[in-house]
């Protein structure tokens, strides 16, 4: 059994560790009674700790889009990423798997083996992970741990690679992988930024899709314009831009996405000061 503090700094608790490298059918049942490791209460995750706000009701949405889409692009493994650091990608990949895990089996990936902006929000700073499991010869259910009082399970990117692209581009990652996402019905994977590195793009090549997310204010027009150049290469199925401006104590957010055959809507969002998303100010031209 392993020990993990919670980021609210409550005892550890132990959980029954899923490994779907064998026995799957046996497993998925133990999966589901297994006691909850993980407990992850950061403010930041408006989807866990106020989902009652605006902000929680639009990652709904956000979901929602992305099911519908999903079944008509079978897409199951998706990954999240941005094009510059300090876009908010991470907290986006982070409410919406905890979104998708209230009515679906979710896998949140940590897929930036350089610098983890996940085990921040979560509290996984000594947690074992993707790289433990390279160096090792443990199953990669080991490194799995659920949250507790959802249907999420996390695997951690652990410690920070040295060659992160080593261990993206092997087959010995694709057959995991591929085995790794069978019991789940959604794989969300927070992937590096696309620059100045190629793990994105690496990362694109196991999954089915990828959701892209702009900050209003934090990346040049330029190269975002370069970015949107790549879609055929992502797999791009979604844009989510990521605004807000401070008024009256509250952040206001707008979340545009494009489900591949136009756009397919916007929302606004209100949520609490410290609970925000971390929103900047005016949109996808800046990005």
């Amino acid at each position: 059994m392993d020990k993990t503090q919670g980021m609210n700094g409550r005892p550890p608790v132990t959980a029954r560790q899923f490994s779907p490298d064998a026995h799957a059918e046996s497993e998925v049942v133990n999966w589901r009674a297994g006691t909850p490791l993980m407990t992850v209460s950061s403010p930041r995750l408006v989807t866990l700790t106020d989902q009652a706000s605006v902000g929680a009701e639009k990652f709904r949405a956000l979901a929602a889009r992305l099911r519908y889409v999903g079944k008509k692009e079978h897409l199951k493994r998706l990954v999240i990423t941005s094009a510059i650091q300090g876009e908010g990608k991470s907290l986006i990949s982070a409410n919406l798997a905890i979104t998708m895990a209230q009515r679906q089996r979710t896998l949140l990936v940590d897929g930036d083996l350089r610098k983890s902006g996940l085990k921040t929000l979560f509290g996984t700073q000594d947690m074992r992970g993707l790289t433990d499991w390279w160096q090792g010869t443990a199953p990669i259910g080991n490194f799995l741990k659920r949250v507790e009082g959802l249907s999420l399970w996390h695997l951690s990117a652990g410690q920070a690679a040295e060659q992160p692209l080593e261990i993206l581009q092997s087959q010995r990652m694709s057959d995991m992988l591929t085995q790794l996402a069978e019991p789940f019905d959604w794989v969300i994977i927070d992937s590096p930024p696309l620059a100045p590195v190629a793990d994105c793009h690496v990362w694109a090549t196991h999954a089915d899709g990828t959701v892209l997310v702009v900050r209003e204010g934090k990346t040049p027009k330029k190269l975002l314009q370069k970015t949107l150049e790549s879609v055929e290469s992502l797999k791009l199925v979604g844009v989510v831009m990521n605004t807000s401006q401070e008024t009256q104590q509250h952040y206001y957010s707008q979340y545009y996405t494009n489900t591949g055959q136009g756009r397919a809507g916007m929302a606004q969002e209100h949520s609490k000061p410290g609970s925000s998303l971390p929103l900047s100010d005016k949109a996808a031209s800046q990005k």
